[in-house]
C-alpha cells in the first residue's frame, strides 16, 4: 500500500490524505482539518455549550420529541396552519431562509448547544442539515407520519459526502494542492 500525503493550501489548511491499495487499485481520499491552537479553547467551550439547557436565556431542547414541544408552544395555530399548508417536499426550501435562522440563531445550531450535539451524534454533518431535518420532521410529526429520521439522515451524509469528495477533485484539478514530491 502506497501512502501519499498532500497538504491543501487553504486558509485551514486541512490534510489530504490519498492511499491507494496496489493490489486492488482503489483509491481513497480523506479529508482531516489540521487542528490550530484556538481548536483546544474551542472545544473546551463547545463542551460547556452542550452542557447547558438555556443558552442566552433561551431554553435549548435536547431532543427532536422536546423539539417538537418546543415549537408547539412557540408557534401560534396561524403560524402552524400556514407552515402545515406546504408540501412535505417543499417545507424545508420555503421555510429554512426564515424559521431555519431563528432554530440555528436561538438554539445554536451553528455554534454548538446540546440540540447540535444530539445530531452529532447521528453524524449529521453541518447544521444547515440539521435544520432540513427540524423542520421536515415537525412538519411530518404535526401531519401524524413518520419521521423516517433514518433516512434524512443518511440522505444529508450522502449529499455533504458528494459535495466533500467534489471540493477534493476541484482542488486537485486546480492544482490548489501540492503533493509534497515535486
Amino acid at each position: 500500500m502506497i501512502r501519499l500525503i498532500i497538504i491543501l493550501l487553504v486558509s485551514s489548511i486541512p490534510l489530504l490524505t490519498k492511499a491507494q491499495d496496489t493490489t486492488k487499485n482503489l483509491d481513497k481520499v480523506i479529508i482531516k482539518p489540521q487542528k490550530k491552537h484556538g481548536d483546544y479553547i474551542n472545544d473546551t467551550i463547545y463542551q460547556a455549550r452542550i452542557k447547558k439547557t438555556k443558552l442566552d436565556g433561551m431554553y435549548i431542547p435536547k431532543d427532536l420529541n422536546d423539539v417538537f414541544r418546543e415549537l408547539n408552544k412557540l408557534m401560534d395555530d396561524e403560524a402552524k396552519k400556514t407552515f402545515m399548508a406546504f408540501s412535505d417536499e417543499e417545507v424545508d426550501l420555503k421555510t429554512h431562509r426564515t424559521m431555519g435562522l431563528w432554530l440555528e440563531h436561538k438554539w445554536s445550531l451553528s455554534e454548538g448547544s446540546r440540540l447540535s450535539e444530539y445530531f452529532r451524534k447521528m453524524r449529521v454533518p453541518h447544521y444547515d442539515y440539521m435544520i432540513g431535518i427540524i423542520i421536515t420532521s415537525y412538519h411530518r410529526h404535526l401531519h401524524g407520519k413518520n419521521l423516517k429520521l433514518k433516512e434524512q439522515v443518511l440522505r444529508f451524509r450522502k449529499i455533504w459526502n458528494k459535495k466533500q469528495k467534489e471540493k477534493a477533485n476541484n482542488m486537485l484539478q486546480t492544482g490548489k494542492i501540492k503533493n509534497g514530491l515535486d
